[in-house]
């Protein structure tokens, strides 16, 4: 049974078929909501770029998730998750904004220096940055590491720079709640 063929527009029987791994339904689901949902979530954000990823978190997130999500009304639900990771954005860009003007104003202090074994911190950074996710780890390393701008690397990876902006910002996150401030200064610095 797929979608398209039986011009289905009911949203339980949508689902339904969603569930089963149907892609055509999962598309229809996301062409009926996707202006909707975009409206909605840019008066929220007022960014086009955030409200993008905004939508295709949340309808990833549903693909994803499809056999253990019990949707009785599908309307309410997309508009409530939209709006719950708008404001989980508003949030973290608040966070990320003042992350950055903290670690641009810290300076390494010498005994800290001397207190870590290069290799030692270069372990511990590598197996805590083996639990991101594949594509956050790639993006952290060409810019930490590497040295790759937010642009370039948008580029590289087709996405936009606030999407690797996010990506870096969620990397930093994990590595300051695995390695502590100080590790982190230490990557920040150059000394590694």
């Amino acid at each position: 049974m797929e979608a398209e063929k039986l011009n289905i527009s009911t949203d339980p029987t949508l689902f339904s078929l969603v569930k089963q791994g149907n892609q055509i339904a999962f598309k229809q689901v996301y062409d009926k909501y996707w202006d909707r949902l975009y409206m909605y979530c840019f008066k929220i954000l007022n960014d086009t770029w955030l409200v993008e990823d905004v939508l295709h978190e949340v309808f990833t997130q549903i693909w994803i998730r499809k056999e253990e999500l019990e949707i009785t009304n599908l309307k309410s639900y997309l508009f409530n998750a939209v709006r719950n990771r708008a404001l989980l954005k508003i949030r973290d860009d608040k966070f990320t904004k003042l992350d950055e003007a903290i670690v641009g104003k810290l300076e390494l202090i010498p005994e800290i220096e001397q207190e870590f074994d290069k290799n030692d911190t270069i372990l511990a950074i590598n197996r805590a940055s083996k639990e991101l996710p594949d594509r956050c780890r790639d993006i952290f390393y060409m810019n930490k590491i590497q040295h790759y701008s937010s642009a370039e690397i948008a580029k590289h990876f087709n996405i936009s720079q606030r999407t690797v902006e996010n990506q870096i910002s969620l990397a930093l996150k994990h590595l300051r709640k695995e390695l502590g401030t100080t590790l982190i200064i230490l990557l920040f610095s150059g000394n590694l």
